[in-house]
């Protein structure tokens, strides 16, 4: 089967494909950190609670916000707060509501993480992206929103689908 229905995008379909399939193969893999290593999913969560420290957002909405299952979230997050990178807090009368905060060590190796990262590989992105209108820059965002949530939209199950029912003998 051809692909002609891509047209004109079909090496940009291909460069998120394999941007994905890429990321797919590295992101458990702790490849960061000078005193403690850490992987891909634990710097997007490490971000994501710095960039929120001051509105202490709890764990389901962090796990939302990533694309991550609870279930996942709370795995790297007992991770990171092993490495000493988190600290997990209660809020005050609410001892289900998981704070997390990002600690001293993990500030400071994030600190480095996030310096490396930008000289070897964002400096010259945000050079690119600093070329284009902010309606280009618009534009941009809503094509990785797009294809961000495809992924996501494909994991629901199909709403109103029948249930079907089978008995467990004996009981």
């Amino acid at each position: 089967m051809k692909l002609e229905w891509m047209g004109a995008y079909r090496d940009i379909v291909g460069d998120f494909y394999r941007s994905a399939n890429g990321y797919s193969q590295i992101c458990k893999t702790e490849l960061f950190g000078d005193k403690i290593r850490f992987s891909p999913y634990e710097v997007q969560i490490m971000e994501h609670i710095l960039e929120y420290a001051e509105q202490h957002k709890n764990m389901k909405w962090y796990a939302e916000r990533l694309g991550l299952s609870q279930a996942t979230l709370s795995k790297y997050v007992r991770k990171l707060v092993d490495k000493g990178l988190l600290e997990k807090y209660n809020r005050e009368g609410n001892r289900k509501d998981i704070i997390l905060m990002v600690s001293p060590l993990g500030l400071e190796e994030y600190e480095r993480y996030s310096q490396q990262m930008k000289a070897a590989i964002f400096d010259e992105l945000f050079h690119l992206l600093d070329s284009i209108s902010p309606e280009e820059l618009e534009i941009v965002k809503k094509v990785f929103a797009i294809y961000g949530r495809w992924h996501r939209e494909s994991l629901k199950s199909p709403k109103d689908r029948p249930v079907s029912l089978i008995k467990v003998e004996g009981r």
